[in-house]
């Protein structure tokens, strides 16, 4: 431990049971080609996100991005439900709620309408 109170590499890479050439390694390592695409679309998503102001889900999501985006490749549902899941990105709109007491009452009254007509109907035979 350093006077800091801080741990050095060799500390840090013995604890986690590795080397420190492979510690080096991995930080510098280059990303894999899915990596890089992941960045892409994460950077796609953000963009749409702050134009659409927080109002599109994963599924609109992909949509967009195929058919809008500087993308060079297509994306899946999959892929695009788990990036927005892992960096928190969610739709913020509340789905409709459904009047069912209201739909009922219309329902009951064109029933009764059209009762009143074949009773019409029936009377002037």
């Amino acid at each position: 431990m350093t006077s800091s109170g801080e741990y050095t590499v060799s500390e840090t890479a013995r604890a986690a049971g590795i080397s420190r050439q492979a510690y080096y390694k991995w930080l510098n390592r280059r990303l894999s080609l899915r990596e890089q695409q992941e960045r892409e679309v994460l950077e796609e998503i953000k963009r749409i996100e702050k134009r659409h102001q927080d109002s599109v889900g994963y599924d609109k999501m992909v949509r967009l991005l195929n058919k809008e985006s500087r993308l060079s490749y297509r994306v899946g549902i999959k892929r695009v439900s788990r990036i927005m899941k892992i960096n928190g990105i969610r739709a913020d709109y509340r789905q409709p709620k459904k009047d069912r007491q209201g739909a009922k009452q219309t329902y009951q009254d064109e029933n009764r309408t059209i009762a009143l007509k074949v009773v019409t109907l029936r009377n002037k035979k």
